[in-house]
């Protein structure tokens, strides 16, 4: 059976998905940071124990095989809105429309040591299961794990990387074999933090 939203009666972790989209301190980039803009949408799907759709890049990709990234990528023109083309993407991707999520708000925003200045969306998805459409050639798998298990700290681990002669404790997230890391992990992590700070829950550290 297919749920959808009804803000009047929605379950309570989207209302905490709301509140911590909108509590969110956005720190922006300058326009001109990286050689090129890209923009990701963290779409949720609206069950009781939200879920964050991801997907797995497929082994046809030029880059990134078989990593885990948020549906997105990037700008069509200079004149090309950053959300705009993450939803385009999403579509594109995943078969996700845009009419079919209610943007949230921006994240903030991440330069991938590729470098590409990222600007990430929330969304909430209006229906749960949603009819997904993977673009085959670049996706190789949705994944849709659930906030309560991607807060759990059993499924977080954390990398040492070094950039620009600083050394980084990278967290990473594991779900069904699946390791999410890197700039999705980084970006994910955010929003999670801002929902554990709602819900009075410590941040995960390095052990």
């Amino acid at each position: 059976m297919t749920q959808y939203v009804d803000r009047a009666n929605e379950a309570p972790a989207l209302g905490e998905v709301r509140r911590a989209a909108a509590s969110h301190d956005v720190q922006t980039l300058s326009p001109d940071t990286g050689r090129w803009r890209a923009a990701v949408l963290i779409a949720l799907l609206p069950y009781d124990d939200p879920e964050v759709v991801l997907t797995v890049r497929s082994q046809q990709v030029e880059h990134h095989k078989g990593e885990i990234s948020f549906p997105g990528g990037a700008l069509d023109s200079l004149d090309e809105h950053p959300m705009a083309a993450a939803l385009r993407e999403a579509d594109e991707e995943v078969g996700l429309r845009a009419e079919h999520v209610e943007v949230l708000g921006e994240q903030s925003h991440y330069r991938t040591m590729s470098d590409f200045h990222v600007t990430p969306y929330i969304g909430i998805i209006d229906r749960a299961p949603y009819p997904f459409r993977p673009l085959a050639v670049e996706v190789g798998e949705i994944i849709t794990p659930s906030l309560t298990h991607l807060l759990d700290p059993t499924n977080i681990t954390f990398e040492q990387r070094e950039r620009d002669g600083q050394i980084f404790h990278m967290r990473e997230y594991w779900y069904e074999g699946h390791r999410i890391f890197g700039a999705t992990a980084t970006m994910l992590g955010r929003f999670l933090d801002d929902l554990s700070t709602l819900r009075g829950l410590p941040l995960p550290a390095p052990g």
